[in-house]
């Protein structure tokens, strides 16, 4: 039986939430080593190097959208490596996750989307959940400025992305969205953290390739025929990757609200998607 466009895409959109919630751990040791925007800029350059060999030149269409969704993108992935070195990698996963509530609200605004009512209930549903999966530390969540910064960069990225991807190259998209992010970060990293690159070229190049390649691209694809509120409430499923890796790897731990906020994120999901 073969698998139809929009299921097809509803698996892109959960594998990129896998690959991005594979990333909060990998990045929160990084930074015991890098700065955050150090860490930012690699990942970008090795995306644009990737998407530039097999995109090619970028067509002029390309152009605009991609510098407006590499803004959105890039102030996200400095906000939100910069609140990782004051919060956990549970909780960083679950302010970001803010953006499930923020992107229904934005599309509306932005892309003239009509939703039902029942969208902004599944989002604040799913946001509510995410909420109580944070409750071992709360405080952290809401002085956490950097990361509700991050939070509204990732709800516009999602929002732009709905708005420009249907008619665009993907690759040339993400390799316009990838040079804007590592130009931005040119002016405010330092350059002698190159040398300690090579013994920490693994993880940089799993974030690279994985995760800016990887993820993004499949973000991408099924953005192409999901709504912007559906893939929000999808890729929400980050923050559980997150927390689910942080547990088997970190020794991080949830009680009951907590994984009653999983089971909350997960009926969010599965009522956007049966519709």
């Amino acid at each position: 039986m073969f698998i139809n466009e929009k299921n097809k895409s509803l698996i892109a959109l959960f594998v990129s939430a896998l690959f991005f919630g594979s990333t909060f751990l990998i990045v929160k040791n990084l930074l015991s080593i890098f700065s955050p925007t150090f860490v930012v800029f690699l990942r970008y350059l090795i995306a644009a190097f990737f998407f530039a060999v097999i995109g090619g030149i970028p067509e002029k269409i390309t152009w605009k959208p991609g510098l407006m969704m590499g803004l959105f993108l890039w102030l996200g992935y400095v906000t939100q490596t910069q609140g990782l070195l004051t919060t956990s990698t549970i909780n960083s996963g679950v302010v970001t996750g803010f953006y499930i509530v923020l992107t229904p609200f934005l599309s509306k605004f932005i892309n003239k989307t009509d939703l039902g009512a029942k969208n902004y209930i599944y989002s604040f549903l799913g946001f509510t959940g995410i909420a109580l999966i944070s409750i071992n530390d709360i405080s952290q969540v809401f002085g956490n400025l950097f990361t509700l910064i991050c939070a509204v960069a990732y709800a516009m990225h999602i929002v732009l992305v709905e708005r420009y991807v249907k008619n665009q190259n993907i690759s040339q998209l993400m390799f316009v969205q990838s040079l804007t992010g590592a130009v931005l970060c040119l002016p405010l990293i330092t350059f002698s953290e190159f040398e300690f690159l090579y013994e920490n070229i693994f993880p940089i190049v799993f974030l690279g390739l994985v995760v800016n390649v990887g993820a993004f691209y499949l973000q991408l694809y099924g953005q192409k025929i999901i709504k912007a509120s559906t893939s929000a409430l999808i890729l929400s499923m980050e923050a559980i990757f997150a927390l689910l890796i942080g547990i088997l790897v970190a020794n991080e731990y949830l009680n009951i609200l907590n994984w009653f906020g999983v089971l909350m994120v997960l009926l969010s999901i599965f009522l956007v998607v049966k519709e």
